[in-house]
């Protein structure tokens, strides 16, 4: 093999690892903290403002974000949260459903931490959509590689 079939590869296999790494990142991370969440207590909270955010990018797309917001109460002070399940925000099409499922007026369970009771979550398991992070990650490992093993035999 030449220098540029070398450089090929190594550029390849840098990409997959930077794309790897953020996504097992993320989903370790959410992961983590679903975990550390299992064990939060609970009390009950009121739905403030249930609502879709349209947000845009630079290049005319947009993706719709849940908005939820709520308050609770823990050892007679008040709290406001947005944060409905742990890891990052994420839109999509899934942001109508959580809408739906937390209605503007509507009573809540509420998982709080109790040495932070300022942090707090409604759902504390990781979204399903998680699982496909590394679904995703294992099929760009796949593109990749096969891709760059095409490019390999045709240089």
């Amino acid at each position: 093999m030449n220098n540029t079939q070398w450089i090929v590869i190594g550029l390849i296999i840098l990409t997959i690892l930077l794309f790897d790494g953020i996504l097992i990142g993320i989903y370790l991370a959410t992961k983590r903290k679903a975990a550390q969440a299992s064990d939060w207590p609970t009390t009950t909270g009121t739905v403030k403002e249930s609502r879709i955010e349209t947000r845009y990018d630079s290049d005319s797309g947009s993706t719709d974000y849940p908005v939820i917001v709520y308050t609770y109460r823990v050892m007679g002070k008040d709290y406001e949260s947005r944060r409905v399940s742990p890891g990052p925000a994420w839109g999509g099409t899934g942001a109508h459903k959580v809408v739906s499922r937390y209605p503007a007026g509507s009573q809540v369970q509420v998982h709080y931490n109790d040495q932070n009771p300022s942090e707090a979550l409604l759902e504390n398991k990781a979204p399903g959509w998680m699982n496909w992070l590394l679904i995703a990650a294992i099929g760009l490992d796949l593109f990749l590689g096969c891709i760059g093993a095409v490019l390999v035999f045709w240089m």
